[in-house]
């Protein structure tokens, strides 16, 4: 693992924050790149766009403080310590959909529902990535195990093999963007190029993140029992497949009638 990338004097570059910050950046890049697809104002897209990434960045380091919040409270100061502690991809989701949905229900000129069918595919490029981060980091490690492919994390004082959540995270992520590239693609295909009237992509997304979480979220190091989190995955993704069904119906009525 190399949890610092290089070190100038007194200074140095986390991997974590480099691996993230290039996830981020060519999501960014996509999701302005699909905006078409969908119909989205370039310029009201763009702004926000830009507005959302920063709920994305508050959101995550708010529930990172959230989660540590004894040790904050004990020390106040350490909140401004951008070294302690990292992002929380939950955190970012849920930052930059409030934000998203404030600013598109403020300007009215974007449908949130739209740009959320725009955002998701690049949401789970940038886990795919940006998890790399978190494994040059040694953070986010698994439980023991003796699973053949288990590793020893440099960090772990313990010397114990464990579980890489950190990979399981980052190739769930890959498979599930390309199941839903390949997806909107077929929906694309039969609406002869136009996108849905409504959103398709997003709710198989959700569900899809949903099920790598509660599957995957046992297996990391400090997981104690069900997460509230993860108990609102779980009531999210029935809501999401009816959703889905929903849309699929109409999309189905739509491209009949064509």
């Amino acid at each position: 693992m190399f949890p610092v990338l290089f070190t100038i004097g007194n200074f140095s570059i986390d991997t974590y924050y480099v691996v993230w910050f290039v996830a981020l950046s060519l999501a960014l890049r996509w999701t302005v790149l699909r905006m078409p697809l969908y119909d989205i104002d370039d310029d009201e897209g763009r702004r926000i766009i830009a507005w959302g990434f920063l709920g994305m960045l508050l959101g995550a380091r708010a529930m990172g403080y959230i989660r540590n919040f004894p040790i904050y409270w004990s020390d106040p100061m350490l909140i401004f310590d951008l070294s302690r502690g990292g992002l929380s991809e939950r955190g970012a989701i849920l930052g930059a959909m409030v934000v998203t949905f404030f600013m598109c229900w403020r300007g009215g000129k974007v449908s949130f529902l739209r740009l959320c069918e725009v955002v998701i595919l690049p949401a789970f490029l940038a886990i795919a990535i940006g998890r790399w981060g978190c494994f040059f980091a040694g953070c986010c490690v698994g439980i023991q195990t003796t699973f053949p492919l288990a590793l020893s994390f440099p960090r772990d004082v313990t010397s114990v093999t464990r579980h890489a959540t950190q990979i399981y995270y980052s190739i769930s992520a890959a498979v599930a963007l390309l199941l839903l590239f390949n997806i909107e693609k077929y929906f694309f295909r039969r609406g002869l190029g136009q996108h849905p009237p409504l959103p398709l992509i997003t709710p198989l997304g959700l569900i899809l993140y949903s099920i790598i979480r509660i599957t995957l979220d046992p297996l990391r190091l400090g997981y104690s029992g069900i997460s509230t989190m993860n108990i609102a995955l779980s009531v999210l993704s029935p809501v999401m497949l009816l959703c889905f069904l929903y849309s699929f119906k109409t999309f189905r009525k739509k491209t009949a009638a064509q």
